[in-house]
């Protein structure tokens, strides 16, 4: 009579961890204003002639007073127009603010 097999162990899946330049960190001024997701970018720049040069592009940001239907009066804001705009298809300050999650606030 033969021995049966050894029993094959399951596989674990290795978890990989994230580098971190891999995860795009919110910088310190969208936390003062809705920015929608918007970074910084960086990127080169590239002369006529190939010559590249190391550039940044921040968002577009707009200081506007938005009305809160909720505190009853216009709010001081720093906003980027796509804020802007899904604010709009939302339907105001206060129905946008509900719609994010915990996270983005």
């Amino acid at each position: 009579h033969l021995p049966d097999p050894p029993l094959k162990q399951p596989k674990v899946k290795k978890v990989k961890k994230e580098q971190p330049w891999m995860v795009q960190q919110t910088y310190k001024q969208a936390l003062t204003g809705l920015y929608a997701g918007k970074h910084i970018q960086h990127g080169n720049q590239i002369s006529e002639f190939g010559n590249k040069s190391r550039c940044t592009w921040k968002p577009n940001v707009q200081k506007v007073k938005l009305y809160s239907e909720a505190l009853n009066e216009r709010i001081p804001i720093k906003i980027t127009p796509l804020a802007l705009k899904i604010m709009d298809r939302k339907g105001g300050l206060d129905k946008y603010l509900l719609s994010m999650r915990d996270k983005d606030l």
